[in-house]
C-alpha cells in the first residue's frame, strides 16, 4: 500500500505559501493605506469656506479694544450671530455704548438704551454682498499658503491675499496707490480661550509699511476667533482687536435670538420704512432726482457698483463704490445732526466728525443736508480726504 502522507503534506504546504502570499498582500495594502494620508493629505483650509458657510450660528463674548495714540476704548458684549447673514443680537455687559442692546432679524433693526428706556425701530436693508466673502477671503489665504502640517512655518504673497477688516493703502498717504503687494504668512496653531486656532499674520511686502493685521482661525470651523488690525492714521498708530470667547458653535438659535420687544414703559421711536430706487450710474440717478449728486474723488482701485435715491420720511442720495477688499458709500440726505465722533476735521469751510475702527465714517453739514462717508475695510484718512472732495459742493438743488 502506498503511504498517503507526502501527497497530502505537499498540497498542505502549497495551501500554506498561498495564504501566506496573500496575508503579506493584505498587510502591505494595510500599512500604505496607514501612511497614505500623511503623503497625500489635502492642505489645510481647503474646505474652509464649506466649514464657515456650515456653521448654523454662534453665541459668545465679544470683546473689541480699539487704541488710538494713547486712547483706548473696551467694549464687551455678549453676541448670537449667524455667520453670512445679518441676523445679529449683541448686548454690551460694560456700558461703554450708548445703546446696550442692538438687534437685527435681518430686515428690522432695534437700539436700545436703558438708561433712558428708550427703544428705535429702524427698517434695515442690507447691503448686497461683495464677490468676495469673508469665508472665501479667510480659504484664500490658506491656498496661498499650501501648508499641510500645522506645525509648519512658511509664507506666500500674490493677489489672492487680502486682509479681512482695512485695507492697508494710504494708511499713512491718503493718496497711495491701493495696489499694495500683500503677504500671509503661516505660525502654527495656539489656543483662544478653550479651541485651538492657526495662526495668520498679513502685511504689505514693502519694508517698513504701517499695517499689519494678524488671525487666529478656528482649526475646526474656520471662524475667526480674534483678529488683530494694526495701521498708522494721519501720523498716530491704531490698533482694533475684536476677541471671542466662550464661544458655541450651531447651539441651535431661533428666530427669537433675533426678536426683541422693548419694556411696556419704554419710550418707542419708529423710523419710516424709506423707499429706495436704484440705478446703475451715477448718470442716471442725477438725470432721475431733484437731489444734486456728489462727484467724490477716490482712489484709482475702487469702482462704482451702483447708485441710490431714498424718499419718504428722508430724502437723499447715495453712491457705492468698492475694490477687492473694501467699500466706500457716500450718502446725502435732507437732515441734520450736532457732530459727534472721535475727533474732529476740516472739510472745506465746515467741521466734520470723524470715527474710527473697522467700519470708519466722516460725516458733515451743509445747509440742510448731513454728508456722510463711510468705508468698511478702509483706513479713516482715505475717507476723509474722500469728503473733502465733496465738501459742500452741490448741497442745494
Amino acid at each position: 500500500m502506498m503511504p498517503s502522507g507526502p501527497s497530502t503534506d505537499r498540497g498542505g504546504v502549497t495551501t500554506v505559501v498561498v495564504v501566506a502570499a496573500v496575508a503579506a498582500v493584505v498587510v502591505a495594502g494595510a500599512l500604505w493605506l496607514v501612511a497614505a494620508p500623511e503623503a497625500t493629505s489635502q492642505p489645510i483650509g481647503t474646505d474652509a469656506s464649506e466649514q464657515y458657510a456650515s456653521i448654523d450660528g454662534v453665541t459668545a463674548t465679544e470683546t473689541t479694544v480699539v487704541e488710538r495714540g494713547s486712547r483706548t476704548s473696551r467694549t464687551i458684549a455678549e453676541v448670537a450671530l449667524r455667520p453670512g447673514t445679518d441676523q445679529r443680537r449683541e448686548v454690551v455687559v460694560n456700558e461703554s455704548k450708548r445703546y446696550e442692546v442692538t438687534v437685527s432679524n435681518g430686515s428690522t433693526m432695534w437700539f436700545y438704551d436703558g438708561d433712558a428706556n428708550r427703544a428705535k425701530r429702524v427698517p434695515f436693508s442690507p447691503t448686497p454682498n461683495d464677490a468676495t466673502s469673508r469665508a472665501d477671503r479667510i480659504e484664500r489665504l490658506f491656498t496661498a499658503l499650501n501648508v499641510t502640517q500645522s506645525d509648519e512655518s512658511t509664507s506666500a504673497s500674490g493677489p489672492e491675499v487680502a486682509p479681512l477688516p482695512v485695507v492697508p493703502d494710504a494708511a499713512s498717504e491718503p493718496n497711495a496707490s491701493t495696489d499694495t503687494a500683500l503677504g500671509v504668512e503661516y505660525r502654527g496653531t495656539t489656543t483662544v480661550g478653550d479651541r485651538e486656532v492657526y495662526v495668520l499674520h498679513v502685511a504689505p511686502q514693502t519694508d517698513g509699511a504701517a499695517y499689519e493685521q494678524t488671525l487666529l482661525v478656528d482649526t475646526q470651523r474656520f471662524f475667526v476667533l480674534e483678529q488683530r488690525t494694526e495701521w498708522v492714521d494721519d501720523g498716530t498708530r491704531v490698533s482694533v482687536r475684536t476677541t471671542y470667547t466662550n464661544v458655541s458653535f450651531d447651539p441651535g438659535l431661533t428666530a427669537d435670538a433675533f426678536a426683541f420687544e422693548p419694556p411696556a414703559n419704554a419710550t418707542v421711536e419708529h423710523v419710516d420704512t424709506p423707499e429706495t430706487t436704484t440705478y446703475e450710474s451715477a448718470a442716471a440717478l442725477r438725470e432721475a432726482t431733484n437731489v444734486s449728486v456728489p462727484s467724490p474723488e477716490l482712489p484709482a482701485s475702487f469702482r462704482p457698483t451702483y447708485t441710490s435715491e431714498t424718499t419718504g420720511d428722508m430724502h437723499g442720495v447715495g453712491l457705492r463704490y468698492v475694490n477687492e477688499t473694501g467699500r466706500i458709500t457716500v450718502a446725502k440726505y435732507n437732515r441734520t445732526f450736532p457732530a459727534d465722533g472721535d475727533r474732529t476735521v476740516s472739510v472745506g469751510d465746515t467741521d466734520a466728525a470723524v470715527t474710527y475702527g473697522p467700519t470708519a465714517s466722516v460725516s458733515w453739514n451743509c445747509e440742510e443736508y448731513r454728508y456722510t462717508v463711510r468705508g468698511q475695510d478702509v483706513p479713516a484718512s482715505v475717507l476723509v480726504e474722500v469728503a473733502r472732495s465733496v465738501a459742500c459742493e452741490g448741497s442745494s438743488a
